[in-house]
């Protein structure tokens, strides 16, 4: 049997690459969404139990009486609501640590065979004419590691080039896993990195 030519096996592997990054980022999306429809849920729970349509103003809860059933209805729905909302940040966080855990397993794969231009501990090589998608890996590789591992290097090293990433921390030494805050942008960018890597 002859052996297999090693462009096609490093175009094999991108192509494996893409799907992952495609299947992440469809789940991701869904993930998201359903989050969006819990809100939506919640506020048509809410209107239902008070038997008020989409576009009716909101009854005034009764002001000083603790079991007033508009105001119990409106401090439930607040909670779920606030479930809701956290739930967004853990999703990013849980996905970003999975996006780059694919890259991960990608240049493993690929270093096995060839040179990759990626040195994880002494940041990157820039190579191919893509810049912008490797600092992009860069930051993700930060911030999956600052995400998975909390204090250390990677919180204090993405502080330094991302401290809108660490909305309440003051200073690098508070940047880890608890303040760290993914935003949407930053994800789609980093989908976008791996996937134009991926070609």
């Amino acid at each position: 049997m002859s052996r297999i030519p090693p462009g096609v096996i490093r175009a094999m592997l991108k192509f494996q690459l893409r799907m992952d990054v495609e299947d992440l980022q469809n789940a991701y999306r869904s993930a998201l969404s359903g989050l969006v429809h819990r809100e939506n849920e919640i506020e048509a729970m809410v209107r239902g139990q008070l038997g008020i349509g989409p576009e009716d103003d909101w009854p005034e809860p009764s002001e000083g009486e603790d079991d007033d059933p508009i105001s119990l209805l409106y401090d439930h729905a607040g909670e779920l609501d606030a479930q809701a909302k956290r739930g967004a940040p853990m999703v990013r966080k849980a996905f970003l640590i999975a996006l780059f855990h694919a890259w991960e397993r990608h240049c493993n794969a690929r270093l096995k065979r060839d040179y990759y231009g990626l040195s994880a501990a002494r940041g990157m090589i820039m190579r191919d004419g893509h810049a912008t998608e490797w600092t992009a890996i860069r930051e993700l590789q930060l911030a999956a590691n600052c995400a998975k591992h909390g204090p250390g290097d990677s919180g204090r090293d993405l502080y330094a080039v991302r401290p809108d990433f660490f909305p309440k921390a003051k200073s690098a030494e508070q940047a880890n896993e608890r303040t760290l805050v993914i935003n949407e942008d930053a994800m789609d960018r980093y989908f976008a990195a791996v996937y134009a890597l991926s070609r």
